[in-house]
């Protein structure tokens, strides 16, 4: 696989991440891996593995979910977006692993986008 040296911004149409709260709160663990099997097959699904190069450094990840918010739809904050799934999902592909040898910070933001919901994944390397 070929090394990245440029910012790669993952596009996830329609999805909706848990919050905290919700991957967390008395959930068995089986629940929480059935979230993340779902997660990494559409993260997976939005994956060109011929254009897909691990980075090699440490990088930056933002995760902003956009929000469709009409009807009884609410809005997650920022800090209660569930991320890690996603990170995961990039390992072997983008990420050689997640630790902080790899992983300098990760950001969470929250938007609304009643017409455009979606997930963004952003890898940013640092040049560490």
């Amino acid at each position: 696989m070929e090394v990245m040296s440029e910012a790669t911004t993952i596009i996830l149409p329609n999805e909706r991440p848990k919050s905290w709260n919700a991957f967390w709160a008395g959930s068995h663990w089986s629940k929480r891996k059935e979230e993340r099997d779902r997660v990494h097959l559409v993260v997976r699904a939005s994956i060109n593995p011929d254009k897909t190069k691990i980075y090699q450094g440490r990088v930056d990840i933002k995760i902003t979910a956009f929000y469709d918010t009409t009807g009884r739809n609410k809005q997650i904050e920022s800090p209660n977006v569930c991320n890690k799934p996603y990170i995961d999902a990039l390992i072997g592909w983008y990420l050689t692993d997640d630790g902080t040898d790899y992983v300098r910070r990760v950001i969470t933001e929250s938007r609304i986008d009643d017409v455009n919901p979606r997930v963004e994944i952003e890898i940013i390397p640092v040049g560490e």
